[in-house]
């Protein structure tokens, strides 16, 4: 009848064997880290792919970036805000004043001249019902 010893007592038996026949060998470690760096690889090539393909670098939006308002009196102030858009394209925007407790006092359409740039400065005329507190260009939008 054949004993079969454990692996501690078999004679030419190392630690290291044993650790190996317990937990595996160090190969699927290795095999791990190349899957994760592969992974890793990959999520990265993905993102600059969706950065490059998702229209990020979209020159034709249009845009509008409010620099601010200055009051003449307590019916009239005027607004100044930029606007982005494509060369050759007519532009309108909603101006709109609030005041303190956000209530609309006064807005206006203004048609924006074409320009052959991108960017422009706008300043505005508005007349209000009230004293404004706050005045913005609230929507631009392309005129067809």
């Amino acid at each position: 009848m054949s004993e079969t010893l454990p692996p501690a007592a078999r004679p030419g038996a190392t630690t290291s064997q044993n650790l190996d026949e317990r937990y595996g060998t160090g190969r699927r470690r290795r095999l791990d880290r190349r899957f994760a760096w592969g992974a890793g690889a990959l999520l990265l090539i993905a993102g600059v792919a969706f950065l490059l393909f998702s229209g990020w670098q979209d020159t034709s939006r249009l845009a509008v970036q409010d620099i601010g308002f200055q009051a003449h009196d307590e019916r009239s102030l005027d607004v100044r805000f930029e606007v982005s858009a494509p060369p050759e394209t007519p532009v309108a925007c909603a101006v709109e004043a609030l005041n303190a407790s956000k209530a609309t006092v006064g807005w206006k359409v203004v048609e924006l001249p074409i320009s052959e740039q991108r960017t422009h400065t706008v300043t505005t005329r508005l007349v209000t019902t009230n004293p404004a507190t706050a005045a913005h260009a609230k929507e631009c939008w392309i005129v067809e």
